[in-house]
């Protein structure tokens, strides 16, 4: 990890408590108290990006690799006709349909919203038990729990992201770095996957991107699709992001007159496809 990235990580408030528990209650209260929307805002672009590619790749249902997945928010976004207030709603009030710690029920609940089958989700991210959750209640297909940045795949993570059409990242990068999306690329190679990332501010894409360049992907960041993170925990932590922006140029004025952190979408495409 880079002295930039260690600073970052340093300033940024630390959900890591909630993301490895049994089950997902005290992770959704968490990102609800600071109004943490970027899966959201970022389902709408993923959805665009799914459809671009069925239109290239008709022949089989479309393999998603969700860096970062924990308890499979991305999953439950894209495969049901879910909103993250919806979510928010049945983790957290008293009487939501998921705020039991039985798997019965979750598995209940989003059998009930008829998942789309032509997606194959495949979540990846050290927290066991956020991915082993996932995985129980349907929302992913498969979990690759090595932790990328001092871990090689195992024979049977690289069997599961044999074949993916898209990479997703929604707030990981500068905790997952070039190793990690370095590892999954080799192995994902040959299928020619589309890496769509959204990077929290301050963080920089320019190592993951030269990396994917070395696989001929030309890396774009799309402007006018930067969208809300989440509110700043403090005004030390507000402080904090603020100095780091500064000392890396980067334009920190919807920081500074909304009080939300914001995230950088980043597309990476194979020069041979038309994007």
């Amino acid at each position: 990890m880079s002295g930039s990235e260690s600073g970052v990580r340093a300033a940024k408030h630390d959900f890591s408590p909630t993301y490895d528990q049994p089950w997902p209650q005290a992770y959704y209260l968490a990102h609800l108290a600071l109004d943490y929307m970027i899966c959201d805002r970022a389902k709408s672009v993923f959805e665009t990006i799914i459809t671009r590619l069925r239109h290239q790749r008709p022949h089989r249902p479309l393999k998603i690799v969700d860096i970062g997945a924990s308890y499979g928010l991305n999953a439950a976004l894209l495969r049901a006709p879910l909103s993250l207030d919806d979510l928010y709603a049945a983790y957290t009030l008293a009487d939501g349909p998921l705020a039991s710690q039985s798997l019965e029920d979750h598995e209940a609940f989003f059998t009930c919203q008829k998942l789309r089958e032509d997606l194959e989700i495949v979540g990846l991210d050290p927290s066991r038990q956020a991915l082993r959750y996932a995985h129980d209640v349907g929302l992913i297909g498969a979990a690759v729990t090595a932790n990328l940045e001092t871990e090689e795949l195992t024979p049977t993570d690289r069997e599961a992201l044999r074949d993916a059409d898209l990479i997703i990242s929604t707030g990981c990068v500068g905790y997952a770095t070039v190793r990690t999306f370095k590892r999954v690329y080799e192995v994902t190679a040959a299928s020619r996957p589309w890496v769509a990332s959204f990077v929290m501010h301050p963080f920089g894409y320019e190592d993951i991107a030269s990396m994917l360049a070395g696989f001929g992907l030309v890396t774009t960041e799309c402007p006018h699709l930067r969208q809300r993170q989440r509110r700043f925990s403090t005004a030390q932590e507000r402080a904090s992001i603020l100095a780091l922006m500064a000392e890396q140029g980067m334009d920190d004025r919807l920081e500074r007159t909304t009080g939300y952190i914001y995230a950088a979408f980043h597309l990476s495409t194979p020069r041979e496809d038309d994007a």
